[in-house]
């Protein structure tokens, strides 16, 4: 088995997940991960897909139920983004001819 991060063959077994799936720690890179995982990371599509349904200002829930993703996942990303735009505006006086 290889890590997914580093492709190190140094693994141990680190428990197991609350639902029963055995967990893995890489000894190289220190990531944790489980073996088959069901759950895959949101496409750059699929974030696109998000990022143009809250421009036209629909409710999380239903862009978490037209997209696939969990409603938790979405409002942690819409979050992500906030926090990384700019929070400071800019504001250039008009000029006046008179």
């Amino acid at each position: 088995m290889n890590c997914p991060k580093c492709q190190s063959t140094q693994v141990i077994k680190y428990g197991h997940t609350h639902y029963g799936k055995p967990r893995f720690q890489c000894r190289d890179c220190g990531r944790q991960f489980v073996a088959d995982a069901t759950r895959q990371p949101i496409d750059e599509a699929t974030r696109q897909l998000i990022d143009q349904l809250l421009l036209k200002r629909l409710a999380l829930a239903a862009i978490a139920r037209v997209t696939g993703v969990s409603e938790r996942w979405l409002q942690l990303y819409v979050n992500q983004n906030f926090y990384q735009t700019p929070q400071t505006i800019e504001v250039t006086p008009k000029n006046r001819v008179g």
